[in-house]
């Protein structure tokens, strides 16, 4: 149960243009948070665009009639706020963080850059070459490179197969034109989401969007959906070779899409399958065999498709046991059903660590942002702890029987020699 006498306030607002207003008051604290969110990303791209969705991300940042880049940054430092954003697969997200008396003045910063952000050529080509750099980074570094890998390769075929950065072709070919031309297909009203978390009043954040976003184009981006009868790419493997010392692997289950209705038994196996030094995956892969110094398990949820991800980075040697021991856990739980006392952990785990996450501004924006964005309406923390009190050990072997008995999952690699094969 929820034992909090006061948990936080959400209200959820749809403007007469479409923009949606979400906020989460929670009284008492000196810091907020604001986002804006668009829900248009890499699955929106056409091929001569990839990676224009993070491209623009950057550009953002760099002027608008009124602000210069550097003017832009100068504001922000000048009233003690930290902004910043991210691209995912399917959304764009720019924040900052604050004192919540200045709120209103970081918003307006926000806001301006996100309406009327005017790609300046120079920086274009300036932001060009830094986000080339990038890609050569995420190349360089295993665990990222294996993580794109992985998620190209689980999801081929499909939009969300696109990798967020571009690559070193589209991105050099791209032009200002073909960008903004991208962003005034995709940066529409219906597809924006204004978040705030922190003592902050709704009714004036609503109102201050209304006047600043009152200039985006109305409608609702076209979003690229799988071919019908589509399936994520599993019961195969891959391996890339490089000179290391390690190899690292992601191995891949399917999942239903966010928003299902496993959702909340499936974050009680996850918790306990690879979620910190009690889950099942520290203690077996490396307490009891030392086969690795990082494992963990994760689930990414789109939309339209999901998958549970494990992944672990051990010698070269002993990366087929890695990949089989890591299957066998997985398949454990539909054999027997966990522990009474460790399921009890695991939800207590995942409880702490929710309300915890309150006082964190930052981490709620963007929580209240994609809840009213896969569910339709902000949840409340209330009601997720209530769901996750409730989840059973029988429960948590039959969603387990349900999605991976009989799974074979998907293996890619990164390390010197063949790599390992799919699970014995």
């Amino acid at each position: 149960m929820f034992t909090s006498s006061m948990p936080p306030k959400l209200r959820l607002t749809t403007l007469p243009n479409g923009v949606r207003v979400v906020s989460q008051q929670i009284p008492g604290m000196q810091s907020a948070a604001i986002g804006i969110r668009i829900d248009s990303s890499t699955r929106n791209e056409d091929p001569d665009t990839g990676g224009a969705s993070h491209f623009i991300e950057h550009l953002l940042f760099k002027g608008t009639p009124t602000r210069t880049a550097d003017q832009i940054t100068d504001e922000f430092n000048s009233i003690g706020a930290r902004a910043n954003a991210y691209t995912s697969q399917e959304e764009v997200f720019y924040y900052a963080v604050s004192l919540a008396s200045i709120i209103p003045a970081t918003f307006d910063i926000l806001a301006d850059m996100f309406v009327h952000s005017s790609l300046p050529e120079e920086e274009v080509e300036k932001e060009r070459g830094v986000v080339l750099q990038e890609i050569l980074m995420n190349q360089d570094n295993p665990g990222r490179f294996i993580y794109n890998q992985f998620h190209q390769g689980f999801w081929q075929g499909h939009p969300l197969g696109t990798p967020i950065l571009g690559t070193a072709e589209t991105i050099g070919a791209i032009t200002r034109e073909r960008l903004m031309e991208h962003k005034l297909a995709n940066y529409l009203t219906n597809a924006t989401i204004v978040s705030v978390a922190g003592n902050v009043d709704h009714d004036q954040v609503a109102d201050q969007a209304a006047r600043l976003l009152g200039e985006l184009p109305t409608g609702t981006p076209r979003g690229k959906k799988a071919a019908s009868g589509y399936h994520v790419a599993v019961g195969e493997h891959m391996h890339y070779t490089r000179p290391m010392e390690q190899t690292h692997f992601y191995m891949g289950y399917p999942l239903p899409p966010a928003g299902n209705e496993h959702r909340h038994k499936l974050a009680v196996f996850n918790q306990i399958l690879g979620s910190g030094m009690n889950s099942r995956l520290f203690r077996e892969v490396r307490e009891r065999r030392s086969l690795a110094y990082t494992v963990y398990s994760m689930m990414s949820s789109y939309t339209d498709s999901a998958g549970l991800m494990i992944y672990a980075g051990t010698g070269p040697e002993r990366a087929q046991e890695a990949v089989d021991v890591c299957h066998a856990e997985v398949l454990r739980f539909c054999d027997e059903k966990v522990t009474e006392e460790v399921l009890v952990a695991a939800k207590e785990q995942i409880r702490c660590a929710r309300l915890m996450a309150l006082d964190d501004c930052e981490t709620q924006v963007r929580r209240i942002s994609n809840t009213t964005s896969l569910l339709g309406a902000p949840e409340p923390i209330e009601s997720s702890l209530e769901a996750i009190a409730a989840v059973s050990a029988e429960e948590v072997r039959e969603v387990a029987q349900l999605l991976f008995k009989d799974v074979v999952p998907r293996v890619e690699s990164v390390g010197p020699g063949e790599g390992p094969g799919l699970p014995r």
